[in-house]
């Protein structure tokens, strides 16, 4: 009766070896991701990680917002970051300052948001002697200010513009509100609430064509190599998530994330972004060469070390090509078109 017991309390132990073992391979490989933005724009890294579109594919991904450009690349280079979601100026201030840093995928390929005003200011040409606020100098509110200003012809020292650095999007809108600043860059669904309520928009950037590298993925070029899997794990679950957002049966779901993470107060303040995201995002997920260049040239006068990197140093197409040669790249978007 013995023997019986042993062998029967043996072949239950065993029968469930095939159940633990699977689980424990699974494991998630942790991957930690860094914005500075305040946007709509966060949205496929806020996706992937409350819907599971990352670990669908093996990783688990922590998405945080550090507002400094060079604390995100610091926790970059101390390794308590795998991966930034950021804009030009804090990698090509990172590489002229020594680190091997660089973009591997673009998600926001185009300039985009607008430049509103107080009412007072009707056009551009009113901004001469005003108060624009941005969030940091080099930074992503600050190079869309300053493509602005240079498609009207207009150069802050020139023109005696005083450049304010207040805070995020939020913080901007805020000083807009009260009076503290005449103007600033905004996303579409913060600067959709202030036109509503009788302030003005100078400009549309995504209707003026200008070569921008706004939002991508980067990390250190180290990771990079030693981690190419990870690093395509994400990728996927990035596309996946851009599927998501565009494909019109999860327009709700989408929008209900947007209005959770812009801590909007009703869903329909987050119908702009929603749809701003359908323009903005694409499936071609390669950093833009000459987007990166109109920041370099923005960027080389604040920065003296930068005129030693070339934009081409800050670019890694090898993910973007090995998600080619799989077949991954192909096989998804036929299956998009199929659906």
């Amino acid at each position: 009766m013995k023997c019986l017991r042993l062998l029967l309390l043996l072949a239950l132990v065993f029968a469930m070896v095939p159940l633990t073992t699977p689980a424990l391979a699974a494991e998630s490989t942790m991957v930690r991701i860094a914005h500075g933005a305040f946007n709509e724009k966060i949205a496929a890294l806020w996706i992937g990680a409350d819907k599971g579109l990352f670990k669908k594919h093996g990783v688990d991904v922590e998405v945080l917002q550090i507002r400094s450009g060079p604390q995100t690349m610091a926790a970059l280079a101390s390794g308590d970051l795998q991966m930034s979601y950021t804009i030009p100026g804090s990698v090509l201030s990172a590489k002229a300052g020594g680190m091997d840093v660089a973009f591997f995928a673009g998600l926001v390929n185009k300039p985009d948001g607008e430049i509103i005003s107080s009412q007072a200011i009707k056009s551009p040409e009113d901004l001469k002697g005003k108060r624009i606020g941005v969030q940091s100098i080099g930074g992503g509110v600050w190079s869309l200010t300053m493509v602005a200003l240079g498609y009207w012809g207009l150069d802050p020292k020139r023109d005696k513009m005083l450049i304010q650095v207040l805070g995020d999007q939020s913080v901007l809108v805020q000083a807009l509100d009260t009076n503290n600043i005449d103007a600033t860059y905004l996303s579409y669904t913060l600067a959709n609430d202030l036109k509503k309520r009788g302030f003005h928009s100078l400009v549309d950037l995504g209707k003026t064509g200008i070569p921008y590298q706004g939002l991508a993925l980067a990390a250190r070029r180290a990771y990079l190599r030693e981690n190419p899997d990870t690093v395509d794990a994400v990728l996927r679950g990035v596309l996946e998530s851009i599927a998501f957002v565009k494909n019109p049966a999860n327009k709700t779901a989408a929008i209900e994330n947007l209005t959770k993470h812009l801590r909007l107060s009703r869903p329909a303040d987050a119908e702009v972004g929603y749809q701003v995201l359908q323009y903005l995002y694409d499936y071609d997920i390669r950093p833009s060469l000459e987007g990166i260049r109109t920041m370099h040239r923005l960027l080389s006068p604040l920065n003296p070390k930068m005129q030693n990197v070339r934009s081409e140093d800050v670019i890694d197409e090898a993910p973007v090509q090995k998600l080619e040669k799989s077949g991954f790249l192909n096989k998804f978007l036929e299956t998009l078109k199929r659906n």
